[in-house]
C-alpha cells in the first residue's frame, strides 16, 4: 500500500502488488516471467521480492531479517 497521506510512503515490501504485476506480464507476454521488485530503499530497509508466473500460477518468494521484537503484556 502507498498511502502518503496518512504517512506510509512506501511498503518495505509488497509481495501482492509484486504478484499481480508478474501475473500481468506473463499474461501479455504470452510465457513465463520471473521479475525481482527492489523496494523499501527510501525507508532504509531495503527488499527484493521475487516472482515466477506462468499461465496457471504466480510463486512469490523473497527473504527477510528480523528486527527487535517487542512483546506487550496483555492482560488476561
Amino acid at each position: 500500500m502507498f498511502a502518503p497521506s496518512i504517512g506510509v510512503p512506501e511498503d518495505i515490501a509488497n509481495a501482492n502488488s509484486t504478484a499481480c504485476l508478474a501475473a500481468h506480464l506473463a499474461q501479455a507476454a504470452a510465457r513465463p516471467v520471473r521479475i525481482a521488485a527492489d523496494m523499501g530503499d527510501s525507508l532504509g530497509r531495503p527488499a527484493t521480492v521475487t516472482a515466477h508466473a506462468t499461465g496457471r500460477a504466480v510463486r512469490v518468494g523473497g527473504a527477510a531479517r528480523v528486527g527487535p521484537v517487542l512483546h506487550l503484556d496483555v492482560p488476561r
